[in-house]
């Protein structure tokens, strides 16, 4: 693993949901830059403070969980020295820095609600045509981390680090492969608003998005909500039913007909949410794994990464006007 010391938070759940996936083994770390950090870090494992010595480490597969601005010459190093990359998304700061690679190893993007069950379910139920035509795509996702103390330091408020995605980078990457991912479609065409409010960044974003197959949706991700939080929630509707999934309740589908009355839906005990959460990273972690070893997998690829910086770039540009995906 390269990146997910000193104090980071996604990082422990990288290697949280690898150990329980069972398909993983920790051997080597790179937990920070800094030295001091680096030699305090206690995974069960050697630790260095100098990832290129991992690239003669004899690996199968690295995690790489630093800011973007790292991702993409570490995942062409250890490409290149015949490892496996598990990458966190954003794939990288712009389209630019993809756009003329591709690895020859597997390479993972860990999208990882594309791994909770219900959200396969959902899946599985639009594949079979339980919806009838698909017609309306509606995802939301709300948050407050842009108006935490300190969310204007750090790598993911520098646009030299971070990219010039925000929000659409943090949120409206997996909100987007969710979407196709669930419908097995495409979306060909979107068109964006999108607002830096508290920070020189995109800090909220609503697109509209017209898919191959002919439906239609829309995306609203933002991270200047007060009290959002779990706030992600997809709405499909089709010409006989509807699903709707919510990550505040992530063991929960609504399979929705006409005229039936839906309740509040019941939610899941925060201790149980966490739960479901590393549950799910791990699915994602033992789907790596099967690319690893050249089996059959569900785990989003490199070219989804790839796709998510085209929305980025997309969203972006559009500035109230449709434009190609």
């Amino acid at each position: 693993m390269v990146g997910g010391g000193g104090g980071a938070k996604i990082g422990p759940v990288h290697l949280a949901a690898a150990r329980q996936s069972g398909a993983f083994e920790l051997v080597r770390a790179a937990p920070s830059s800094r030295p001091e950090v680096a030699a305090t870090t206690d995974w069960g494992c050697p630790v260095t403070s100098d990832w290129r010595e991992l690239l003669s480490a004899g690996l199968e597969a690295v995690s790489i969980v630093t800011p973007n601005h790292l991702h993409m010459e570490m995942a062409r190093a250890f490409d290149a020295a015949g490892v496996a990359v598990i990458c966190d998304k954003p794939l990288a700061r712009t389209l630019a820095e993809v756009a003329d690679w591709a690895p020859a190893r597997p390479f993972v993007v860990t999208y990882n609600y594309s791994a909770y069950p219900a959200v396969r379910e959902a899946r599985r139920l639009v594949a079979e045509g339980a919806l009838g035509e698909l017609q309306l795509v509606r995802i939301g996702w709300a948050q407050d981390g842009r108006l935490k103390p300190g969310a204007a330091e750090g790598w993911r408020a520098d646009p030299l680090r971070s990219g010039p995605g925000g929000t659409l980078g943090d949120l409206g990457t997996h909100c987007i492969h969710l979407a196709e991912f669930v419908t097995g479609d495409r979306v060909i065409e979107l068109n964006a608003e999108v607002s830096g409010f508290h920070l020189p960044l995109p800090t909220d974003a609503t697109t509209l998005w017209r898919f191959a197959g002919g439906a239609r949706g829309s995306l609203w991700v933002s991270q200047v909500v007060p009290g959002g939080g779990k706030g992600l929630e997809m709405w499909l509707a089709g010409s006989r039913r509807s699903l709707r999934w919510r990550l505040d309740s992530p063991e929960e589908l609504q399979l929705l007909e006409v005229a039936e009355f839906v309740g509040a839906a019941q939610a899941v005990p925060m201790e149980r949410w966490d739960a479901c959460f590393t549950d799910a990273f791990a699915g994602l972690y033992a789907e790596a794994a099967r690319a690893v070893r050249g089996e059959a997998s569900l785990a989003p690829g490199y070219a989804d990464g790839v796709r998510g910086m085209r929305f980025i770039e997309a969203a972006l540009a559009s500035r109230g006007a449709w434009v190609g995906l």
